[in-house]
């Protein structure tokens, strides 16, 4: 299942039921609804990407 990272413009801004850091996180695409992955992508205030599996990683020890 592909992993998403998603970003926010200001810190604790919310949508599809969670509050996004400034910073970014790494997220499991399963955890969302199809409907919910294309209002995170239609969404300004939020940077959502696909992430490489060596790029989680990578997150996951910082």
């Amino acid at each position: 299942m592909a992993k998403l990272k998603i970003k926010a413009q200001k810190d604790g801004f919310r949508r599809a039921g969670r509050a996004w850091s400034a910073a970014g996180e790494v997220v499991d695409s399963k955890d969302f609804t199809p409907q919910q992955i294309a209002a995170l992508g239609a969404e300004p205030m939020l940077e959502v990407s696909e992430v490489e599996p060596a790029e989680d990683a990578k997150a996951k020890k910082k």
